[in-house]
């Protein structure tokens, strides 16, 4: 018989909480019922409501980052920012409710877990800065290691919003589309 993983049944049931009510709204008495597991347990587990949470946005990221450097591998530098892209819009719609936490939490500063969102933030950051600047190194470009991590954000920021905007209001689009709207030569 398969063991339960009950971290993992908190995390999961804080998103889906915080999805409804917002990460403010989100009561302990809350997860744990989603979650199916007595109070104590998420005390067990977690120390508090923001260790829970904290928890989820470095996972979050933590899946996000592995997506990346995954299709980096499989790719040519050439072919490595599509592919990039793709990985990213899979994962983040894999999981719309942590999808829009990520989002709505990637720029506030005043939660408990900002130094941990921020680390987890300039490390896929620094991914997608390091696979533009291998694409336009392997394009012959002699100003490639110009690209800077402000051009990775701006990277996965049109991606994230993209993904938002396809999953909330374009959900008939398919993915292809979605990645030549944002990934189009202008």
């Amino acid at each position: 018989m398969a063991r339960v993983n009950t971290k993992q049944l908190i995390t999961d049931a804080a998103v889906q909480v915080a999805a409804r009510h917002g990460i403010s709204g989100a009561s302990m008495d809350q997860i744990a019922e989603t979650a199916g597991v007595a109070k104590g347990s998420l005390y067990y587990n977690f120390a508090s409501k923001d260790a829970i949470f904290e928890e989820v946005i470095r996972g979050g990221f933590e899946r996000l980052a592995t997506a990346i450097d995954g299709a980096r591998a499989a790719s040519t530098p050439e072919a490595a920012p599509r592919a990039v892209a793709l990985a990213t819009l899979e994962t983040l719609r894999s999981n719309l409710d942590l999808a829009k936490l990520m989002a709505s939490e990637v720029f506030r500063t005043d939660r408990p877990w900002a130094a941990t969102m921020e680390l987890a933030r300039s490390s896929v950051v620094v991914r997608f800065r390091d696979v533009l600047r291998e694409a336009r190194v392997a394009a012959g470009d002699p100003h490639a290691t110009e690209v800077t991590e402000t051009a990775g954000a701006a990277f996965f920021g049109a991606l994230a919003g993209a993904c938002l905007d396809w999953l909330l209001f374009r959900q008939d689009q398919p993915v292809e589309q979605v990645l030549d709207q944002v990934l189009r030569d202008r």
